[in-house]
């Protein structure tokens, strides 16, 4: 099959080849912090390539076949060579390569925007951008280089693929790859995207002016009338357009740098890898730690969640759940607004861990949820089990909290193997930590005031040892319960040698916090200073323990935050804790939750939280139970209430911000702010267009009377090109005015044509007729449209660009006698 040669003149095809080797540079700066290798320099070179030959060859030749067969066998060949490591080794695996390489333009972006960065050559993942790179500059150069109207379609190509590429970037900023004296300049990356968005501005404008430039310079070539004096005069328009294209990228740059940069530094940056499927399963999940007693009842105290067995090293805890948020309700890994969220990855290859290093196997039974148990800090992991390729797909890990989590139905199952490497954690006891960071995680408008005055009461100094002395007190003046009831508390109680039951109500919310520490304060006010057990008040188990001591920790300026898990080894020398999983297995009443947290040197340190179980509060002191026979309520007249105001005993109205603290805009203000930045992005390209009409209007009225009146017929002229009704090709002035057929239109010719060819030229009075008239015929043109599309008419930019459109046919002879 064969088309005709639609073959533009070399200097287009020159300036659009420029625009898509300048294009795949900005794309590959761009995802270069994804990969970070030589294999991915030379994919991208190869891929421009292939897409500039292929997209040239289908310009030259009538045959389509061949600039196709151009295109998909480059694009094979480049995958095979480069894309994907290593060389096929047997006919299967042949196969695989190529269904990669048919399939991974479509389905590798997955793997590129949940694997953590940089993915060097793991698996196919290259091809993904080897796809982005043929199809986008052989687009660029098909559409751009052509003689078709639509040429203009090759900047919104250029744009997607800038578009994509930093939406599937790194999720973390990074300098790009700019000389040294511009890397110094920016270390950190803050203007990386906005670098990126400004060259792909400058280069976008700078094709646009090349092509209607080259395009104008052959329409008048072809017209014949390329005179002295109005060549000096197009050159002067020229370089009254590119000033007029150099302002506005100026105006562009000021922007970025003065707000993009500032706005964007505080603010966690969000692109495709970071709105992944981990963070829905975890938001969608129960906080485990408001199910912490359900492992406790009878029929779950004795029941097998997992077992472990050690391979190498010395692990002391299993971590199950890292739960690093508090909204007034829960500790849950669902970040609250304000806070950046947990950054979920896949794990191809392992992370740097030091420190006390282990490996363990761990093979569930009835632990289930999408949680997945690990060592430590993790290293490394592998699989094992009937579902093992089914958690590689699907397991997760942020390498931040030390959390990994399984987003295939229903999570971990029995018979699901986890192999983990991980580090065990720091050693140092938390007395030792040091001084407080001073930058607590949890924020402050969440700790009860009761909670306050007791820590105001202990006299500690509020540095990492006057926090242990506090978290020690409380588990001291604390007792262990973990039910409200007698029923089902035979398992838990009978490990517990002379247990007393004492009731306690289960849940961690601010109030249930609060509840306990006005208990401790009652206590200590009517008993005065002594020994914690006489002070012996709180009543409650490691889920309000936990919470609690986070709170302390964050009134003290700790950052913390609640982990659930299983010890292998006893790490608490009082012995409060469940104790450790015996022979590796690890049962309902092994379950515990602790705390870790951060010292000023950045480490997490594990403080076990659970309370005593010998010594029972004072009848007196005991908190009340819940109502056996609660109010009901009405669910028709139920209103929505604001969580946390109403926790706390107070309106929505007096509600402070939660989240950072320091955000310098929140609630309307950030709306307000964001709607206008919204409006002005909006309205800042019509602006450039009639601010870019205004001023070519005021330099076409300035000079001599000559040149204002050729100005005059120049506007005339673009004034029915944006009203769609462009003048005939090779028509005289009075030709394209007998085709436009406006009132005026004769006579302004008239006066352009005596200003060009006469020797008398015009008067001053005739220069502003001309004006006036053009005024009046710009009114007509554009009332021949309909009404909603005059304003397109102001709008349009076929006359600044230059954009070459169909001719109104000429007129025939006989109508120009």
């Amino acid at each position: 099959m064969t088309e005709p040669a639609s073959l533009a003149p070399p200097t287009h095809r020159l300036a659009t080849v420029a625009y898509a080797v300048a294009t795949a540079v900005l794309v590959w700066a761009s995802l270069r912090g994804v990969w970070g290798t030589l294999r991915f320099d030379a994919v991208m070179a190869a891929g421009t390539a292939v897409g500039i030959a292929a997209g040239l060859l289908a310009l030259a030749t009538r045959r389509r076949a061949a600039s196709v067969a151009v295109l998909v066998g480059g694009y094979v060949a480049t995958a095979l060579a480069l894309a994907i490591p290593g060389v096929p080794d047997g006919a299967d695996a042949w196969m695989r390569a190529l269904r990669e390489t048919v399939l991974g333009p479509v389905t590798g972006w997955k793997d590129v925007v949940t694997l953590p960065t940089p993915l060097g050559e793991y698996g196919a993942t290259l091809v993904p951008p080897l796809a982005l790179a043929v199809l986008g500059t052989y687009a660029i150069v098909r559409l751009g280089a052509g003689s078709s109207r639509r040429w203009g379609l090759a900047a919104v190509v250029a744009a997607a693929m800038l578009i994509g590429a930093i939406a599937v970037g790194p999720a973390s900023r990074v300098p790009l790859p700019w000389p040294p004296v511009l890397t110094r300049l920016d270390p950190d990356g803050l203007w990386s995207a906005a670098g990126i968005g400004l060259m792909g501005l400058a280069t976008t404008l700078a094709w646009f002016r090349a092509r209607a430039a080259a395009e104008r310079r052959a329409a008048v070539a072809a017209a014949g009338r390329a005179g002295q004096a109005r060549a000096g005069r197009a050159r002067l328009r020229a370089a009254g357009r590119a000033a007029t294209a150099a302002a506005l990228a100026a105006v562009a740059v000021v922007a970025a740098v003065t707000l993009a940069g500032p706005v964007s530094a505080g603010q966690p940056r969000e692109v495709a890898r970071t709105l992944i499927e981990p963070r829905l399963v975890v938001d969608a999940t129960t906080s485990p730690l408001a199910a912490y007693r359900v492992s406790f009842a009878d029929e779950s105290f004795n029941a097998e969640l997992l077992s472990v067995v050690v391979e190498s090293g010395n692990p002391a805890r299993i971590r199950v759940a890292t739960l690093p948020f508090y909204d007034g309700r829960t500790f849950s890994a669902s970040a609250p607004a304000g806070y950046s969220p947990l950054r979920f990855r896949h794990l191809p290859s392992p992370l740097a861990v030091s420190g006390d290093v282990s490996t363990a196997r761990i093979t569930v039974a009835g632990l289930g949820g999408p949680w997945a148990p690990v060592p430590g800090l993790l290293g490394s992991v592998a699989f094992d089990g009937p579902r093992a390729a089914a958690l590689t797909d699907t397991f997760y890990y942020a390498a931040e909290a030390g959390a990994a989590v399984v987003t295939a139905d229903g999570g971990i199952a029995a018979g699901d193997v986890i192999i983990a490497t991980a580090a065990n954690g720091p050693s140092t006891p938390l007395e030792q930590a040091g001084a407080s960071p001073g930058r607590a995680s949890i924020s402050t408008d969440l700790i009860p005031d009761s909670l306050r005055d007791w820590v105001d009461a202990q006299d500690v100094t509020r540095d990492a040892a006057g926090l242990a002395q506090l978290v020690q007190s409380l588990r001291a003046r604390g007792y262990l319960s973990h039910a409200l009831g007698v029923e089902g508390t035979q398992g838990w109680t009978a490990a517990l040698d002379g247990y007393e039951l004492v009731p306690a109500a289960a849940g961690h919310s601010y109030d249930r916090i609060d509840r306990m520490f006005t208990a401790l304060n009652a206590r200590e006010d009517e008993v005065g200073a002594g020994a914690d057990a006489t002070l012996v008040a709180a009543v409650g188990d490691d889920e309000q323990f936990a919470a609690a001591a986070a709170l302390v920790a964050a009134e003290l300026g700790f950052p913390a935050r609640v982990v659930l898990g299983f010890r292998l080894q006893a790490t608490d020398a009082d012995g409060w804790t469940p104790p450790p999983c015996e022979g590796g297995v690890c049962r309902g009443g092994n379950l515990s939750a602790w705390v870790e947290v951060q010292a000023a040197s950045g480490e997490w340190i594990a403080v076990d939280v659970t309370p005593q179980h010998t010594v029972a509060p004072d009848a007196s002191t005991v908190e009340q139970r819940d109502p056996e026979h609660p109010t009901a309520t009405d669910p028709r007249r139920a209103q929505d209430i604001e969580a946390v105001a109403a926790l706390k005993g107070r309106s929505a109205d007096d509600q402070a911000m939660v989240g950072g603290g320091g955000a310098w805009l929140s609630g309307w203000a950030r709306t307000a702010a964001v709607l206008a930045g919204v409006l002005l992005l909006l309205l800042a390209l019509p602006a450039a267009i009639l601010i870019a009409k205004a001023a070519r209007r005021g330099r076409r009225r300035r000079g001599t009377p000559a040149q204002v009146a050729e100005g005059g017929w120049e506007e005339y002229v673009d004034g029915a090109r944006d009203a769609g009704q462009p003048p005939a090709a090779r028509a005289t002035r009075h030709e394209s005015a007998l085709v436009l057929a406006t009132a005026h239109g004769a006579e302004i010719a008239a006066i352009a044509d005596r200003a060009t060819f006469t020797s008398g030229g015009v008067s001053e009075d005739d220069a502003r007729r001309a004006w006036t008239l053009v005024e009046a015929d710009r009114v007509e043109l554009r009332s021949r449209r309909p009404w909603w599309r005059r304003l397109g008419t102001r709008l349009s930019t076929r006359s600044l660009l230059g954009r070459s459109e169909r001719p109104s046919p000429a007129p025939s002879t006989g109508a120009h006698r």
